[in-house]
């Protein structure tokens, strides 16, 4: 099956470098000029089923996709979710990277302290989420269909990371996903899965009537 995966647009969080795991977060005068054009370059895909994370921040991006496909059932899943950051959320990010150099920790070992309100997580968390995704999508989709998932930077690196079963550790193979990045992933029953298209934001560079491109 085709899956095509977006990140969310730009947030206010994002431009001032605050961590944000499982908060939902406010898309940015540029992130709302990002996901007009996303849903621009989207709207004469097929879909045939969509899957979102249940954060504010990429439903408020999935609203400019649905508008050009408004008859395709669409799925909202914490399972989607960003790597939950615990004690951190909303705080700077320099906070989490002090309190992993501190303990000596490896990035994608570290599990951040969870608060009453929102679980830390390593990136093998998100890897088990990811994982039982995959098994859900090839277990009730067929082949020849197109799934469109509106995710998160850290859930698509770590997507990338399992599909083509490669360890944490080769780092090299780290790909900074931009905001509202289009990728393209064919999953197959058998597993023979492939990339066709990464991190490609080409429609940012379109100018989208009635926005202020400046």
């Amino acid at each position: 099956m085709k899956l095509i995966i977006v990140r969310h647009g730009e947030t206010i969080e994002n431009a001032n470098h605050i961590s944000m795991g499982h908060i939902d977060g406010t898309l940015s005068e540029l992130g709302q000029d990002q996901v007009i054009k996303l849903g621009e370059r989207l709207k004469n895909e097929k879909m045939d089923f969509i899957y979102c994370s249940d954060l504010g921040r990429t439903k408020d991006t999935l609203l400019e996709i649905i508008k050009y496909h408004s008859g395709v059932p669409v799925v909202y899943d914490e399972i989607l979710r960003e790597r939950g950051k615990g004690i951190f959320e909303g705080q700077p990010r320099s906070a989490q990277k002090e309190d992993r150099n501190l303990k000596g920790l490896d990035y994608f070992v570290y599990r951040p302290e969870s608060s009453d309100e929102y679980k830390g997580e390593s990136f093998e968390d998100v890897r088990t989420r990811v994982s039982n995704f995959i098994n859900y999508l090839l277990k009730n989709h067929d082949d020849n269909e197109t799934i469109l998932i509106c995710t998160h930077g850290g859930w698509k690196t770590t997507f990338m990371f399992h599909l083509m079963n490669k360890p944490f550790s080769e780092n090299d193979s780290i790909v900074n996903f931009k905001n509202t990045s289009v990728s393209i992933f064919h999953l197959s029953k058998n597993r023979d899965h492939t990339i066709s298209l990464l991190n490609c934001t080409k429609h940012l560079e379109t100018e989208v009537s009635g926005t202020n491109n400046d």
